[in-house]
């Protein structure tokens, strides 16, 4: 990148800032802003110059122009505490982001300066959602995502990598790196979920709870419409919706936890997710009515985790010796009970022998394969026994259409 682009770059930059820190002060006479669009844009700038003096004259050019724009803030920042009697950090944090913004994309790494840009304007615009979405969640939710991250990383470097047991089936580190791995997964669709609250529609509710769970969001909007029989509509579509995101959320542990078998599921799977979603869709069209936030379980509660790690122990070491003394049998009879009550179990489970060489591919794609359907069999029996023809028929109706796709799709890759 030439001289000349790079300085347009730290402009543009510091120009991305001051557009969203203008738009956020636009109801602030002028004179009572601390920085704006011009302000930003000429701190931008200001980076890249000092990025380029720095290479002609050494790096006290670039240090000189940090300072003086650092305490050129500093005042600014001082005036408006004393007009306005309000603390906030946020503008003098963004021009000293904004001037090393500037001075990276004229350095020569403008991709890096792009992205900070980008990541900077995007954090400080949702300045709302995120105050109240930290507002919306309970200190006890909070308390488990931190006691889950120290120990997270307190003990999974120290964990041994190595199989125990019989069969060698019970490794510590991969079993509580799954844990965590599909822990936070949920977690970010829990949190989205309370972050986005009240203006939420239908399909964020039903999507949001089937990456955190979709057999208890199935189950908590089962139990809406058999105590609210309005609700029967709206929560059949939520469930459906609901079931395409656990097929989406497959896709995503496949790929991290066995990623030989994504080649082979991947399509499969996307059609039934891209199947329930239009489905979904397509019911709710007919209902207005809205949904209450389901009662979800917080998926990092230590509890929880422990307990998805006891369960990752069992159907590692169940499927390891049932699958040495029937073979690919063995394996499906593993998949179909484990199904019963997870799908994310027999995949890290079943992934790792594939990953050994125990079980083959294909017959490790349709184990997990029989395991979703099971799971699906397991939703459909809840949502019948909950509430009834009103939610199961929908259901039923729309599973049957998703594994229609999902066959078509295998056959075709056949």
């Amino acid at each position: 990148m030439d001289e000349l682009s790079g300085l347009l770059f730290s402009l543009a930059a510091g120009l991305l800032v001051g557009v969203e820190r203008g738009w956020r002060q636009r109801s602030v006479a002028e004179g009572h802003r601390p920085a704006g669009l011009r302000t930003f844009g000429v701190i931008g700038l200001l980076g890249g110059l000092g990025a380029l003096g720095a290479q002609r004259w050494g790096d006290g050019v670039l240090i000189a122009l940090g300072a003086a724009v650092a305490l050129a803030l500093v005042a600014g920042y001082g005036a408006t505490v004393w007009m306005h009697r309000a603390m906030g950090l946020t503008t003098l944090m963004a021009g000293l982001a904004t001037f090393m913004i500037g001075a990276l994309a004229a350095g020569g790494a403008p991709a890096a300066a792009a992205a900070a840009a980008v990541v900077m304007v995007l954090l400080l615009q949702l300045k709302d959602t995120l105050h109240t979405g930290i507002a919306r969640l309970s200190s006890e939710e909070l308390a488990a995502a931190f006691q889950l991250l120290l120990i997270s990383v307190v003990i999974l470097p120290v964990l041994p990598d190595q199989g125990f047991g019989p069969y060698g089936a019970i490794n510590p580190y991969r079993f509580w790196w799954a844990v965590v791995l599909i822990a936070g997964l949920s977690f970010a669709g829990y949190v989205a979920m309370r972050v986005t609250g009240p203006r939420r529609g239908l399909m964020i509710t039903a999507l949001l709870g089937g990456i955190v769970s979709s057999t208890a969001t199935t189950a908590a909007l089962a139990r809406m419409a058999a105590t609210t029989p309005a609700l029967a509509r709206p929560a059949a579509a939520g469930a459906i919706l609901a079931c395409a995101a656990m097929f989406a959320r497959m896709i995503g542990v496949i790929a991290v936890t066995a990623p030989p078998l994504l080649a082979r599921l991947w399509p499969i799977l996307a059609a039934m997710a891209v199947a329930g979603g239009v489905l979904g869709l397509l019911w709710q069209r007919t209902s207005h009515a809205s949904l209450p936030e389901p009662a979800l379980r917080n998926p990092l509660a230590l509890r929880f985790a422990l307990g998805f790690a006891a369960l990752l122990a069992v159907v590692a070491l169940v499927s390891r010796a049932l699958t040495d003394w029937w073979g690919e049998a063995g394996l499906f009879l593993t998949s179909a009970i484990a199904g019963l009550a997870d799908v994310d179990a027999i995949i890290v489970s079943t992934g790792r022998m594939v990953g050994e060489g125990i079980v083959t591919p294909a017959a490790a794609a349709w184990a997990l394969l029989l395991g979703a359907a099971v799971n699906q069999a397991t939703k459909l029996a809840l949502a019948a026994g909950l509430a009834g023809h009103a939610v199961a028929g929908p259901l039923a109706l729309a599973y049957a259409l998703m594994a229609t796709a999902g066959a078509l799709t295998a056959w075709f890759m056949a």
